[in-house]
Order: C-alpha cells, then structure tokens, then sequence
C-alpha cells in the first residue's frame, strides 16, 4: 500500500483504537488519523464502574495510550474535541469542527473507518438534566461523576436501570458507604438471564444494603436549586442527592445515517463479515456496527467491548487486502456483584425457542471444589440444548464470587461456539486437581444430564457424588 493512502478514523475508544494500531502494522505506509469528541481516547470502558468504587483510584490507569504515544510510536495522528459533524461518501470527505477553536474544515480520505461506538438512553424525564443527575458511558462522564462525589459527598443514590452497568455501580456506590436504590422498571434484575437465577443476584444485592424497586417505571426526577433531590418511582418518591441513568445504550450511527449509509438492526450501521458497510470505502466496527449471532445466524446488535476489537482487527486486515472475516458473537457476558458472579452465553430456552428450536434447559447445582478441599463456593450452571440434534445453544451461571464461575461459562462458550453436542460434553477433557475443580465438573455433569434427558431417560448426579 503507497504512502499516499490516507485511512481516517471516527471514534479513538475500543474499535477506533484498535483498528488504527492494527491498521499500522498492516499498512506500514499509509497515513492514519484519529477524530474524537471527547477529550480521551483508549480507554478502558469497562473499567469506569471500578474507578468510581475506589478499587483503582487513579483514572490515568484506565488510559491504554496517549494521544502522543500514538504519535511518536506508531505514527497515527490523534485530534481530540474534533467533531465530525458529516460524510460526504461521494466525494469522500468528512466535515469536522473544532470544538476548541469553533472552527470548521474538509477533510479526505481514501479509506473511513466508523467506530463513534453508543450512547446511553436518556428518556424524555423531567429533571434530567438537573446537577447531580449522570450517565456512564465514557472517562468524561466517570471523572464528572467522581468529582461530584468528592465535593459534594452525596449520602443517596438511586441508579436507574438494573443491567450490567446499574448492578457494578451498586456495588461501587456501597463501597463509598453511600445508601442505594436500584430502580427497575421490569419485575427482575438483568433482564437477559431467567428470571430465577436473576433472583439469585437480587437477594445478593439486598444482602449488601441495596434497596430493589423492581417493576417501577421513572416518571420524573425532582430538585431543589438545580440539583437533585428525588426520583418518583412507580407509586414511590425516593429522596436522593445523585442519579445514575443506566437505561441502555442506543447505537451512535445517526452520522452514518444523515450520510445515506445503511442501517440494520436495532439501528446499528450494518456490515459484511469484512465490515463493510453499503458506501464505498467506509467500514465501520465496534459498539456501532452489526454482527452475526453465532447461535441463530440472524443480524444483530451485541455490544461489547471485547467485540469491537474483535471487529477493528479484521477492519484493518480488510483495509490491508487481506482475506479476514468476522464470523459474529454470541452475546457472551460476565459481571461481578459484590459476591456473586453471574453470566450469559447464547441463548436461553425462551431465546432459543423463540428462535425455532426444540429447546430444553438443564440445571446443576454444585461446589466448584470437592467439600474436603477449602475454598470454592457454590455454582448453578444452566445449559439450553436443542432437542433434535443434542447441539448445546446457550449457557447461564450464577455463583459465588470464588467459586470461578467465568471459568464454566467460557467452557461454555466454547462449547457454543463450536457446535459441539451434549455429548461432547459429557466427554471434555477438562483440567482436574481438588483445588481446582470436581474430577466430573459441571460442564461435563451438564452434558451428561442433558443427554439422559434427551434419550427420554432420568439420571441424577453432582460432582460430589462421583467424586470416587
């Protein structure tokens, strides 16, 4: 590639990041430049909630590279509180406004990347934009929050939305000895799992001093002087001195949109397996973009960080001319609240049902260690499996925090992404020693619960029983 090929990049977080790294080392010649609104880019996202809490105080920590680090190590030119106000596709340029200098200028390309990521979900409330009312979704957002923290010392928080985001900012927020309230407007927390292995998270979270208003819609927030002082909730008003909105996030394609690029689902901007999208020499990849579901072969919008690096590294490939494509994702996801973990992988029964399988669900309840080793803790893994071919669709967990759930589900996760049966299960291979695991872990008694199911047959068994 000459060195007269000029790639321009929307959005320096996960997918732009990545795909710009990635595009040096298969493109040694080309000109690379980053445009960013925000004022940091290579961030950890995920890692926001953790700050917050205390459990890595300095922010600078979550920075993977510095705008001159791009620069002096890898030539990628990096504009922060840059604009891209529009995309001219045809004639293959960018407007950009300089929101410091409030200026505005034309900039080509040969090749656009689109990687301006997704928003949070802001209803229409009443009171939101009063002080004290935040969302988290960028380290612009996190430091604003924390600084609220620190000057004003806020005594109670409601969080709005009992997702992923919602349940880390719990634990966060208790840390910092704040009061809690959790406010829902479905009937259980983590909308995605079964609602009784969700129940599992709910009691932990009680455990730990936060109070659940579950099926409550938010109907307005309430202040005092311009600052918060109240959520109506339901037929409830909780007193507060801070908000957290953790609705949802919306995919941020209204850019490519205006531009005449095609959208898919859930409004995402919608790509080939080599992240093209429909206009000529623009691709796009990250929390933006579409993928494929691994489980149904549907389009889809999964969001996750791990995704859109995933999804910038064949972006890159593909700038290059290499032959790389991205076969989709299946929602994989793990959190930690406060003792407990909890995660998902494909589908579940109704998913999977809803999706034209035969589906059934298996459970098993056991200790992650055999009860004469110490340690450990308690684990209840669900499998989805299609009653035809014994293929195993999805995967849920719940379980204490050292019982190594994550462990499990990548197992899996694997396992879904390769296809394999109960069966297979039942005959994997696993790593065993007491300090680790049972001799039949819970994937393999799993696999071989699901096939006696599926052979119309009832069989009974935990680790501890075989552990001989």
């Amino acid at each position: 590639m000459g060195g007269s090929r000029r790639l321009v990049v929307i959005g320096g977080v996960a997918g732009g990041a990545t795909f710009a790294s990635k595009a040096r080392r298969c493109c040694p010649d080309a000109e690379i430049e980053i445009y960013d609104q925000d004022e940091f880019i290579s961030y950890a996202g995920c890692g926001l909630p953790y700050f917050i809490g205390g459990h890595s105080p300095n922010w600078r920590r979550l920075l993977a590279r510095m705008p001159d680090e791009f620069e002096s190590r890898q030539n990628i030119r990096v504009f922060l509180r840059h604009r891209v106000n529009s995309i001219d596709t045809e004639n293959k340029t960018i407007r950009v406004a300089d929101l410091e200098g409030v200026s505005e200028s034309s900039i080509p390309y040969d090749t656009l990347v689109i990687g301006t990521g997704a928003a949070p979900v802001v209803p229409p409330l009443w009171g939101k934009d009063l002080d004290g009312v935040f969302v988290l979704r960028s380290l612009t957002n996190a430091l604003e929050m924390k600084s609220f923290i620190d000057l004003q010392a806020p005594h109670r928080a409601v969080i709005v939305g009992a997702g992923a985001i919602g349940l880390e900012m719990c634990e966060a927020l208790r840390r910092l000895d704040m009061e809690v309230h959790l406010v829902e407007l479905a009937e259980q927390v983590l909308p995605p799992m079964d609602a009784d292995l969700a129940s599992q998270v709910a009691s932990q979270l009680e455990r730990n001093g936060v109070t659940l208003h579950l099926g409550a819609e938010v109907k307005g927030l309430h202040g005092g002087e311009g600052t918060v002082t109240g959520v109506s909730a339901g037929t409830e008003e909780i007193e507060t001195d801070m908000v957290l909105l953790s609705i949802g996030i919306k995919p941020a394609s209204a850019l490519a949109e205006k531009a005449g690029v095609e959208l898919g689902a859930r409004g995402a901007i919608r790509v080939d397996e080599r992240m093209r999208t429909s206009a000529p020499d623009v691709l796009a990849c990250g929390d933006c973009a579409t993928t494929r579901n691994l489980v149904t072969g549907a389009e889809s919008w999964m969001p996750m960080g791990s995704t859109a690096r995933k999804q910038a590294r064949v972006a890159a490939e593909t700038v290059a001319g290499n032959e790389s494509a991205f076969p989709g994702t299946q929602g994989t996801f793990i959190l930690k609240a406060f003792d407990v973990s909890v995660g998902k992988t494909g589908l579940s029964t109704q998913e999977a049902s809803a999706a034209g399988f035969d589906a059934e669900s298996v459970d098993v309840e056991d200790s992650s260690r055999p009860g004469y080793y110490r340690g450990g803790g308690d684990i209840t893994l669900r499998v989805t499996v299609d009653r035809a071919s014994g293929r195993v669709l999805g995967a849920q967990a719940v379980g204490d925090y050292e019982a190594v759930v994550d462990k499990r589900l990548d197992i899996m996760a694997t396992a879904v992404r390769g296809g394999l049966t109960v069966t297979d299960l039942s005959f994997l291979d696993l790593a065993y020693a007491p300090p680790y695991s049972h001799p039949f872990d819970l994937p393999v008694i799993a696999g071989n619960l699901a096939e006696a199911r599926i052979m119309g047959k009832e069989c009974s068994c935990s680790a501890e029983g075989l552990e001989d």
